[in-house]
């Protein structure tokens, strides 16, 4: 057997020799951008790269997702490594797709490289031989929680039943012999404590009339806004809580300035760090959305659906983290854990095994915003696979002694079936108001 050392060496050469790929692998899912859940190409891709190295590998997970194991043979846990695939929709970036808008303005692109680069790190350099239990690499679809329509429609299909792809994931069985999970998002090196939220579709209902007379119908336009200003009016009862956020979009406005509007559409997100708490938050959004509704003669129908549940970062596995970023950038500042006013589904994965959530530099301009790009490809993507490949072997070499240490925290997670039927809880249909 290999000295860690040595295998550690052996892996980053293999990684480096394979540099110029891992970086075309990032820049072809960049030109080739795909919101969640559309993923068919970067799937494609991610599938074609993970059965080229030789590694039988499950399609087909959550529409567009793969699994693909690299087993040492021996008994031990099994170590997640996932890499995101999925596009915003913003059809201004320079970069955007002409046809659908999207564009890749949060950098999946780099994820998805910067895991099948570790693939090809420890795969080349015969790592398995040196591990036990196995590692899974698992391309996720669907992180960003977007195009609401579209993903309720798959719902309704009953092709999905999670709108967040890691979520879905969970709940076909992906990961149920998963121990443990890692990933690494391009931006810094960093630790996010993120939000969950619940997501809303509302709707509200009134009466069309000319607008010339608007005494003869009911405006769903201004029950909207009455509940618009009442959650922005709510904001003062939550002084001292700084996780929590409140905000949406008007999807649908009315068709014409000369007709009262009938039916006015919004889609809210509501975020918070704490499960107990986003239940009370869910509730009092929903009180001003049925006040407005009452207090204008209109009807509000609230569909309530699950979105995902707050991060929590493993201890244990940050400090292997912070090795393998002294490791691969001796000059960096480690990270400690931080709030972020956002959210990923690699909170639920967080919920069930111990997890972390890391970051590398290699991006500039704003996350979600039409300039953002890719300013360093090769640290975002090489330098991304070399931290997932250094942590793994942390975590496995051996008899897997670290990622045995690591799993005790799993008895403070919950079950599969207990956090599917958590999330599961969130979900709700409520019908306010008159009907016109």
């Amino acid at each position: 057997m290999r000295s860690k050392e040595s295998l550690k060496k052996q892996v980053l050469k293999a990684i480096d020799d394979q540099a110029d790929a891992i970086v075309a692998i990032g820049d072809s899912v960049w030109k080739n951008p795909e919101s969640g859940y559309r993923e068919v190409k970067t799937g494609k891709l991610a599938v074609k790269t993970l059965r080229g190295l030789g590694l039988a590998t499950r399609d087909g997970l959550a529409l567009t997702g793969a699994r693909a194991d690299l087993d040492s043979g021996r008994p031990g846990p099994v170590l997640a490594l996932l890499g995101e695939m999925d596009a915003l929709v913003i059809p201004s970036h320079p970069d955007a797709d002409p046809v659908t808008g999207a564009a890749h303005a949060c950098g999946h692109n780099t994820h998805i490289a910067g895991m099948l680069g570790a693939a090809m790190g420890l795969v080349k350099a015969d790592a398995a031989n040196d591990l036990a239990g196995k590692i899974a690499f698992i391309t996720a679809p669907a992180e960003e929680c977007i195009e609401l329509d579209y993903r309720t429609k798959l719902i309704a299909d009953g092709k999905i039943e999670f709108l967040g792809g890691k979520q879905q994931l969970i709940a076909e069985g992906v990961f149920d012999d998963v121990d443990l999970a890692a990933m690494i998002h391009v931006g810094c090196y960093n630790l996010p404590q993120f939000n969950g939220f619940v997501m809303k579709d509302i709707t509200f209902h009134g009466k069309a009339c000319h607008a010339a007379s608007p005494g003869n119908g009911v405006n769903a336009m201004h029950a909207a806004t009455l509940a618009i200003n009442a959650i922005g009016l709510l904001r003062e009862t939550f002084s001292g809580d700084a996780t929590i956020r409140v905000h949406g979009i008007i999807t649908d406005g009315g068709k014409a300035a000369n007709i009262i509007p009938d039916t006015v559409r919004l889609e809210y997100q509501v975020r918070t760090n704490d499960l107990k708490k986003l239940n009370e938050l869910s509730d009092r959004v929903d009180w001003a959305l049925r006040g407005a509704a009452i207090a204008l003669g209109a009807k509000v129908e609230i569909n309530t659906l699950p979105g995902y549940l707050p991060m929590i970062e493993s201890p244990a596995m940050t400090k292997l983290y912070h090795d393998a970023i002294k490791r691969h950038a001796p000059e960096a500042i480690l990270p400690t854990p931080q709030f972020s006013g956002g959210s990923s589904d690699m909170g639920d994965v967080s919920q069930i095994v111990p997890a972390i959530h890391g970051g590398v530099p290699g991006c500039s301009g704003t996350g979600h915003g039409i300039d953002y790009k890719i300013s360093d490809p090769v640290n975002a993507c090489v330098g991304a696979a070399k931290i997932l490949a250094m942590m793994a072997i942390d975590m496995l070499y051996g008899k897997a002694t670290a990622a045995k240490d690591i799993m005790k925290e799993k008895d403070t997670k919950m079950s599969i079936n207990d956090y599917l039927a958590r999330l599961r809880s969130f979900a709700a249909h409520n019908t306010y108001g008159r009907d016109n």
